[in-house]
């Protein structure tokens, strides 16, 4: 069995670093991954072998597996000032003596010019010594809902603004993506963690306007690019932890990513977070993360977490924040 364990690992290992092979499409300007789950993004991303709550969903199905008690939780971003993001996720340990857990998500986000919705569910199990968690999302957008007047484009003549209007592409997006995670306890303070997000995925586009003659693409479909990633967790102290995740670049103008974070412990119910991501390449694009969360004993089987994260990045600085239940 331990050999079986062995050979397994070292086939994920060599599948993580090179799945380049496989067809992707270029980097989507929809349904972008913007970091969900406050505590994650203030560990500056580095959550693949850290994941052991209910945002494993999306960082590492795998985790859910470690979920004591059941949790649920409410995010809210803006991100770079621009688009709001709602993420609400709940998840709960099925059985302890194969830890086994589920979890289900909704995220949205958008506007009436862009509306996404992905909905998700998630397993996770031990197998063999090791944890394993499959994630399956579903993914359903509209554009072009938003409503335009001619008295919005009077700096236009009459015929522009006609062409305009008859010009105005609507539409929807409908497609999937399986997330695949794994996680291996290396001793009692050390851990490895490997995902695949979209490791197998499907957006298809409908699209069509007013003019008769001149026609939007209409229907087609996609894939989303696959993110790996994998992660190292160590326990320092038992009030102190710090991770690390590597990220190949896998498609064309895709940089790897080294991230980076810790996490410590006060009192048994302050946490304090800090983390780094940087963008292999030669541009100064590296982005730092702030956090600090409570837990509050609302009730003896109930806690109230909250947490605040702080995304600094050169193009403006994101707030993030988390309201979530352990019970």
């Amino acid at each position: 069995m331990k050999i079986i364990k062995k050979y397994l690992l070292i086939l994920i290992l060599v599948a993580a670093c090179d799945y380049s092979a496989q067809e992707l499409s270029g980097i989507p300007g929809a349904f972008v991954d913007v970091g969900f789950g406050a505590r994650p993004v203030s560990m500056g991303g580095a959550y693949t072998a850290f994941a052991s709550d209910v945002h494993s969903i999306v960082w590492n199905p795998a985790g859910l597996s470690r979920l004591k008690k059941s949790q649920a939780s409410f995010n809210y971003v803006n991100q770079l000032g621009l688009v709001d993001y709602y993420y609400m996720s709940a998840a709960m340990p099925l059985s302890p003596e194969s830890r086994s857990a589920a979890g289900i998500l909704v995220i949205s986000s958008g506007d009436k010019a862009l509306r996404e919705w992905t909905f998700g569910t998630a397993y996770s199990k031990e197998i063999w010594g090791f944890l394993m968690g499959v994630g399956v999302k579903v993914r359903y957008a509209t554009f072009g809902n938003n409503t335009l007047s001619k008295t919005d484009l009077i700096i236009f003549e009459q015929d522009e603004i006609d062409a305009g209007l008859g010009n105005q592409v609507f539409g929807s997006a409908l497609g999937f993506g399986v997330d695949v995670g794994f996680l291996f306890d290396l001793s009692e303070r050390v851990a490895l963690g490997i995902s695949f997000r979209d490791m197998m995925s499907s957006l298809s586009w409908d699209s069509d306007n007013k003019n008769s003659d001149l026609k939007p693409k209409g229907k087609y479909s996609e894939a989303l690019p696959t993110e790996a990633y994998i992660g190292l967790a160590f326990k320092v102290l038992d009030e102190l932890s710090i991770a690390a995740d590597y990220s190949p670049g896998f498609i064309q103008d895709a940089n790897p990513k080294l991230f980076a974070g810790a996490e410590g412990v006060l009192f048994k119910i302050l946490y304090l977070r800090a983390g780094t991501q940087y963008y292999i390449n030669n541009v100064q694009d590296e982005k730092f993360t702030l956090g600090i969360g409570l837990d509050i004993n609302a009730l003896p089987d109930m806690t109230i977490k909250t947490d605040f994260g702080y995304l600094i990045e050169r193009l403006d600085n994101t707030v993030r924040f988390t309201l979530g239940l352990e019970f």
